[in-house]
């Protein structure tokens, strides 16, 4: 009995203590980018592929050492090997022994093999092909996490204005019935507030669910657990600010983290032909061998072992090899022009991408102060139809219709700023610089 009580009590601590909501993460832009450059997964596939090219190139260069091998053999000569001669009695003569024994030693050494040197210097290319890489996925995930940073910021913003809305409606809404109630308002304005107000709740609903995917979304950017609880801290308007005194860099993609890595794979493409060339060579190498040996009748080592060494050099000269190198020649020649077109293509197009960010800062920029400007036309004209509506003057029609366009326009403010936040940040990205501040 008192093991099943201890049983239970364990079994509901542990279910309460995974009841209890973990603690809210609160981030900035800067903390956010920190965790996902040290826990997303792609930046720890980025850096294994680095470590396996390191490997890579230690295995080229371990291809100078020598290679020493040794083996042994045994053979039982059921039927021994014979010499030929009209002085043998027959014709003939067996040879050796019933059972024969050797162990062999052999080294090898490469004097001369310029593929080998190609290899290495192939390899090193690999290693930084795969920095490269790294530095894509660094940048890609930089844009990723600042969109989604600020989207969670932008939706905040956005249920802030709605729920400010919906508190205007409600207040409007309560007004109005104690008017009714005293005989200074119609049923029907009583009941347009009420339905007014009624009709923004799953617009309420709509964005508080889009803001739980947001931060999920960002939660999967950060390698986070889904069930971690966070809070973002940005400074939205900060940016209006920024707008005016972001400066645009002459539009160089040069460093762009794509065009390098084409770069690179051109510079690779000339390194293989230069490899292709380099089997029309000689390969010296240098050899030693030492061999021990021994035969018997009988099936025991008593015999005296024969030992022998021999050291020299491996000259092999390629004299016809079926036109094979040519041919591979060529074709690696075709694949260098076909990587210079491609070059041309993607720094055109990268080019056009970065003039379309430019171009979509500077209408963010035009139409923040437009935005800005409708803004606080719309406060001033729902204070105004407030007033006309109490006076009499006005009517709920034109309240509610003051209200939406005061909520309209906010909400197209944010979304002003949001649209300059990720089209400077792919600004960033094609140009290649990587910003880890907002």
């Amino acid at each position: 009995m008192k093991v099943l009580v201890i049983t239970f009590m364990l079994l509901s601590a542990t279910a309460l203590k995974a009841a209890v909501p973990a603690d809210t993460l609160r981030l900035t832009v800067e903390e956010a980018l920190e965790i996902a450059l040290s826990e997303n997964l792609n930046i720890k596939i980025a850096g294994a592929e680095l470590e396996r090219v390191d490997y890579l190139k230690q295995e080229n260069w371990y291809a100078l050492l020598p290679s020493v091998g040794a083996s042994g053999q045994y053979s039982n000569n059921i039927l021994k090997p014979v010499f030929f001669s009209d002085f043998f009695p027959g014709g003939k003569m067996e040879v050796g022994s019933k059972h024969s024994y050797s162990i062999a030693g052999t080294a090898q050494v490469p004097i001369f093999s310029m593929a080998l040197y190609k290899n290495i210097q192939l390899s090193e290319i690999e290693i930084r092909a795969a920095l490269e890489s790294a530095r894509t996925t660094k940048l890609d995930l930089i844009q990723q996490v600042k969109n989604g940073f600020y989207g969670v910021v932008m939706m905040q913003e956005s249920l802030n204005v709605l729920e400010q809305s919906y508190k205007n409606a409600m207040e409007s809404a309560e007004n109005i019935k104690k008017m009714y109630e005293q005989g200074l308002a119609s049923e029907y304005d009583k009941i347009r507030s009420e339905v007014a107000a009624r009709n923004i709740s799953p617009t309420l609903t709509q964005a508080r669910n889009g803001l739980e995917l947001a931060k999920l979304q960002l939660k999967i950017l950060l390698s986070l657990p889904l069930s971690q609880e966070i809070d973002v801290k940005g400074d939205f308007d900060s940016f209006s600010g920024l707008m005016l005194t972001y400066s645009i860099e002459m539009m160089n993609v040069e460093d762009n983290s794509n065009l390098k890595s084409l770069d690179i794979q051109l510079e690779r493409l000339n390194k293989s032909y230069e490899l292709i060339r380099s089997q029309r060579l000689p390969v010296l190498a240098g050899f030693a061998n030492y061999q021990m040996q021994m035969q018997n009748e009988e099936f025991n080592f008593n015999k005296p072992w024969a030992n022998s060494f021999a050291v020299g050099l491996s000259l092999q000269i390629p004299i016809f090899n079926k036109l094979s190198i040519s041919l591979k020649e060529k074709q690696t020649k075709v694949g260098i022009r076909q990587l210079e077109f491609q070059r041309q293509l993607l720094k055109e197009s990268l080019t056009l991408s970065a003039q379309n960010s430019v171009n979509e800062m500077r209408r963010a920029g035009a139409q923040l102060s437009s935005d800005k400007e409708a803004v606080d036309q719309a406060i001033k004209g729902y204070e105004i139809s407030k007033v006309r509506y109490s006076t009499g003057a006005g009517t709920v029609l034109e309240m509610n219709d003051s209200e939406v366009a005061l909520t309209r326009s906010r909400l197209n403010y944010n979304q002003t700023l949001y649209d300059f936040i990720k089209a400077k940040n792919e600004y960033e990205k094609v140009i290649g610089k990587e910003n880890i501040e907002k």
